[in-house]
Order: C-alpha cells, then sequence, then structure tokens
C-alpha cells in the first residue's frame, strides 16, 4: 500500500509524464485526486527538480571538457598554437522544447566559440579573403575540440537516430571584395537560405563566378566547417542533422572580425533520462528532493561551517559533485535540523585564508560572544592528501601548483601517480591544512560540542576513481590521527583508504548516506545510529559498484562512549 507521499508524488509524476511524454495513466487512475492547488504544486515541484538534475549533469559535462580543451590546446604542435591571449571556451545547456507535432522535449545544448582578449593575436583569425576552415587557427582548433568531444565526451547524447540542428556563424570585416577564387570544395550553391546580418537571405556562389560578396565569403566559411563536421564527427554520421547558416559582414576592419563559431541542439537528448528521474523519484531515491523541514530556528545553538572546494586550479582535476554536497546539506541544516539561516555559512572553491578569516574565524568570534554555550559544526567535501607520515591535509582550492617541478611536462596535463618529494611535497603541503591545524584553531575555544565532517580523500586517488597525486612516504602505514578530547570527526574513509562519488546521485557516497539518513530520520538520530547506518548501507551499495568504501571516526579520547548519544538537534 502507496503512504500519503508515494500518492501525492505518483499523481504529480503521472502529470509531468503527460506533459512532457504523453504517458499513459490509465494505472494510477484509483490513486486519489489532490485539491488543484497542491497538485499543481507538487508538478511544479518535480518539474523543477528534474530539470535541476539535467543541468547540473550538463555543468558538470562542461567542466570537464572545458578544462580538457585548456589541456589540448597547450598539446598542439607549435605550428597551430593559439596566442596566449585566445581564449577557446565551451558551453552547454538544457532547453525545453517542442517538436513540429507539438510534443514536449528536453534538449541539449552545445556552443563552442573563442575569443581574443587583445588584437596582438589575431593572427589565429582567418587570413583576409580566405574562407578554409584550416586557415584560421581557432577555426581549426574548434573543429578538432568539437570532433574530440562529441565522439568522445558526448557520444551517449549523439546517440544513432538522434536529431540535431546545428547553427554555423561566421563573419568577415567590412574589407571590399573584387573578386575571390572559389575552387569548389563544397560545390556550387544557388539561392541558399541564410541568415545574413540578421535577414533572411538567398546566397548563390559557384566556381565560375567566383566570390564577389562579403556574404557569399561569410557563407563559404559557414560551408567549410559544415564539410569538416560531416567528414571528420563519426557521431554526426550516425544522427539526423538538420544545418544553419549565420552570416554576418561588420562594418569595421580588421582579423578579429573573421572569424567562425559553432552550436549544436541535440533534440529530445534527455527524454529518456527525465524518465528514469520519474520512477527513482517516485521511489523517492533523491536527497535532493522532498527534503524534510521541521520548525524554523528550533536548533538555535548550533552553528555550522560548510566548505564546498570543488573547483581546483589547472592542471590539478575537479572535486566532483562537491558544491552539491555543500549546497544541498546547507538546505538539511536548515529545514531538517532547524539550524538558523544566519548560523550557516557556506564557502565556495575556498582557498586557505578564506577558510580561515570567512569561517573559522566567524565561528570563534560566535563561541567568544556565546561564552561557549554552543554547538559547532564544521563539514568539508573537496581533495585531501596525506604528508609523508600519513598525516591527513585538507586541500583547499586555490592551492598555487605553478611552482610544483613536479607538475611539469611537455603536455602540461597532471601526470599521474605522479609522487612528490623534498621541496615539491613541502610547497604543496604548507598551502594545505592538517587535521592538527583544523582542530587547533579552536583550541581554547571552549563550546558545548565540536563535530567535524569530512568527505574527502586521501590516498592519492580521486572522487571518481582516477589517480590524483601522493607524497612520498616516511611510515609504513596510516595511523588514525589524535584529536582534542571534545572533537568528534566523522571521515568518509580511513586516510590510506578512497573516498568515492556517487555519480547517479550527484554527491560524495558519504555525504550522500548522512543526508539519506537525516532524511528517513528527520534528523531525529544519535551519532552512533549515524555512523552504524551509514556504515552498513554506503558498504553494501559501493560493494555493488565495485568500490568498497567504509567510513571512520576520530573520537577525542576523554569522551568515552558518550559520543555515541550525541544529535545535531540540539534545543
Amino acid at each position: 500500500m502507496k503512504t500519503n507521499r508515494q500518492k501525492r508524488l505518483s499523481i504529480a509524476l503521472i502529470t509531468l509524464t503527460a506533459m512532457l511524454f504523453a504517458s499513459p495513466v490509465s494505472s494510477f487512475a484509483q490513486d486519489p485526486v489532490l485539491p488543484p492547488q497542491t497538485e499543481h504544486q507538487y508538478n511544479d515541484d518535480i518539474h523543477s527538480f528534474i530539470i535541476k538534475r539535467l543541468r547540473q549533469n550538463t555543468q558538470q559535462r562542461e567542466k570537464q571538457m572545458n578544462k580538457q580543451i585548456q589541456q589540448m590546446l597547450i598539446n598542439l604542435p607549435n605550428a597551430e598554437k593559439l596566442y596566449d591571449e585566445t581564449f577557446v571556451r565551451i558551453t552547454t545547456g538544457v532547453q525545453e522544447d517542442t517538436t513540429e507535432e507539438g510534443t514536449p522535449e528536453i534538449n541539449f545544448v552545445y556552443n563552442i566559440s573563442y575569443n581574443c582578449h587583445h588584437f596582438e593575436g589575431t593572427e589565429d583569425d582567418y587570413p583576409s579573403a580566405s574562407y578554409l576552415w584550416s586557415t584560421s587557427n581557432s577555426c581549426r582548433a574548434i573543429c578538432n575540440l568539437t570532433k574530440t568531444m562529441i565522439d568522445q565526451e558526448l557520444s551517449d547524447i549523439f546517440a544513432p537516430g538522434k536529431k540535431t540542428t546545428i547553427t554555423i556563424t561566421s563573419t568577415t570585416d567590412a574589407a571590399e571584395i573584387a573578386h575571390i577564387e572559389y575552387k569548389g570544395e563544397y560545390g556550387d550553391f544557388r539561392y541558399m537560405p541564410a541568415i545574413f546580418n540578421d535577414e533572411n537571405v538567398r546566397i548563390s556562389v559557384d566556381t565560375k563566378d567566383g566570390i564577389t560578396t562579403n556574404a557569399q565569403l561569410a557563407y563559404l566559411r559557414a560551408q567549410s566547417v559544415r564539410s569538416y563536421l560531416k567528414e571528420n564527427i563519426s557521431s554526426l554520421k550516425n544522427t539526423d542533422n538538420d544545418y544553419h547558416f549565420v552570416t554576418r559582414c561588420f562594418d569595421m576592419t580588421g582579423p578579429h572580425y573573421r572569424r567562425s563559431s559553432l552550436q549544436i541542439v541535440v533534440h529530445g537528448a534527455f527524454d529518456e533520462a527525465a524518465k528514469t528521474l520519474e520512477a527513482a523519484l517516485l521511489n523517492d531515491e533523491y536527497v535532493d528532493f522532498n527534503i524534510p523541514h521541521i520548525e524554523e530556528n528550533s536548533n538555535s545553538k548550533t552553528y555550522a561551517l560548510i566548505v564546498a572546494d570543488e573547483e581546483y586550479t589547472a592542471p590539478l582535476p575537479n572535486c566532483d559533485y562537491a558544491n552539491n554536497d555543500g549546497d544541498v546539506l546547507h538546505q538539511y541544516f536548515v529545514h531538517t535540523l532547524g539550524i538558523p539561516t544566519r548560523h550557516v555559512k557556506v564557502l565556495h572553491n575556498a582557498g586557505r585564508q578564506e577558510i580561515y578569516n570567512e569561517g573559522i574565524h566567524w565561528l570563534k568570534d560566535i563561541i567568544k560572544a556565546q561564552s561557549g554555550n554552543v554547538h559547532i559544526i564544521v563539514y568539508y567535501a573537496g581533495h585531501g592528501v596525506t604528508n609523508q607520515k600519513f598525516a591527513p591535509y585538507l586541500m583547499p582550492s586555490n592551492v598555487d601548483v605553478s611552482k610544483i617541478r613536479a607538475f611539469r611536462s611537455k603536455t602540461g596535463a597532471l601526470p599521474e601517480d605522479i609522487v612528490l618529494k623534498g621541496g615539491d611535497a613541502e610547497k604543496i603541503l604548507e598551502q594545505c591544512i592538517s587535521f592538527d591545524t583544523l582542530t587547533g584553531w579552536f583550541n581554547r575555544v571552549e563550546a558545548l560540542s565540536y563535530t567535524f565532517i569530512i568527505d574527502a580523500s586521501f590516498d592519492g586517488i580521486q572522487r571518481c576513481g582516477k589517480p590524483f597525486f601522493t607524497i612520498k612516504k616516511e611510515s609504513k602505514r596510516y595511523r588514525t590521527p589524535r584529536v582534542r578530547s571534545d572533537i568528534v570527526i566523522f571521515m568518509a574513509a580511513d586516510g590510506d583508504k578512497t573516498a568515492y562519488s556517487f555519480i547517479d546521485q550527484h554527491h560524495g557516497f558519504f555525504t550522500y548516506y548522512i543526508l539519506k539518513e537525516l532524511k528517513y530520520t528527520r534528523g531525529e538520530i544519535t551519532f552512533q545510529e549515524l555512523f552504524n547506518n551509514v556504515t552498513k548501507n554506503m558498504a553494501y551499495e559501493t560493494s555493488l559498484q565495485g568500490k568498497l568504501q567504509e567510513p571512520s571516526m576520530i573520537i577525542g579520547g576523554k569522551l568515552g562512549e558518550n559520543w555515541g548519544a550525541r544529535t545535531f538537534i540540539n534545543n
């Protein structure tokens, strides 16, 4: 028998399914009907969650692709390298639209373009009177990068049979054209539809008459890009592609007005993913949705600092989903644990000094102002590393790796399985935060309780399972750090084990299972129960995925067994 919450979700999902995918709903006809306003609100909530989750997926891909293209551009042969002031950028998006038949669809949008911040780098643009994609360093770069991204990083989105709309934008400067030879590389064109200077036009060009207008020149630049896409990108050979051409002639002269950019829309790219999300929502599998609320501000003695470090300085990789960890935990602190909004501070992509000045110092001032009559929670999601003696360190997102010799290579990419030692190790560690430092910041600052939650991997493996880097060890094995007597630290894994990300849920495994326990208990759970349940459930799921992960605890020496009776709700 369905619970009331499941019935409400069922009704909302039926409406969403009908709206997005025209699915039959007769099997749910016996469910009670909610008042129109209530049902409408549930529909909106579910629809918003699905779109938000799909956008999170594309944003994650976008971050990874842009990091990848930075390295690919560095790797270009010297003859093809772009100037330092030329920047290539990929942007992606989720677009709600309807088909020609009026059926709703959820599309994927891919854009790639480049820009020169200073005109001294204009050699990357098309030479005057040239239309071939290969004659422009920048156009050649966006064509080759698009090939790599679509065939390797986006092949699941560009699935066979999908319909795409490909819009190629090409421009010229205002230089007058008398006659440019056209060798017919792309065939002859007669009255072909295009947009020129924001107007619908028909363009003709052939080998006999050649190129005599800027409209023709810009059009051939777009056709050149189209030819590259058709001939070189494997995924596009199996999709139904509709090409559009947008051309422009600027009223100024100069190489920086001679460029091409590209947009591709994959129609219905996320329709199946949305259906999968529907089913998961019906089973209430997402901790990001349907977050329970208790009385506002009821947990007024608790203060929390959330540090979510996801984006790291290249060539260091990002820490997948750390920002989402912090954002959703913030909602649980406020809504499920009843901590007043002003009592929770979230720092995204923070450096060491920001963590201390904006976070730790803020907490210490509060403790002093409240004469210690407060409960303190500090949460961290991001990368970690252990030093020569296996002592764990948190790695802020702005660590400067420019002076680390071991990170330098001919390609500029971060080598795999790299081991730092000597000066390189010290330069990294001095920018990180050891557990001794983190807890030591609160020395001689008495509070009712201190709780730390650390979702980081310290063993040289990233959350995604790929190699990170390690520091050469002097000790033979990891030993649990000692902390002052009144502190409890929840850790995603021991310092010599990997803490992974739960890709389907957009969280670190550890954070996800903590949130799940808070959701189903509405925060009414002791630390011992929380740890036991997270250990059991996380070990089961991670083992099924082939990456067993078990959390660990670091407990102050004088707490003994008393730590287990603590809770996050302290009235």
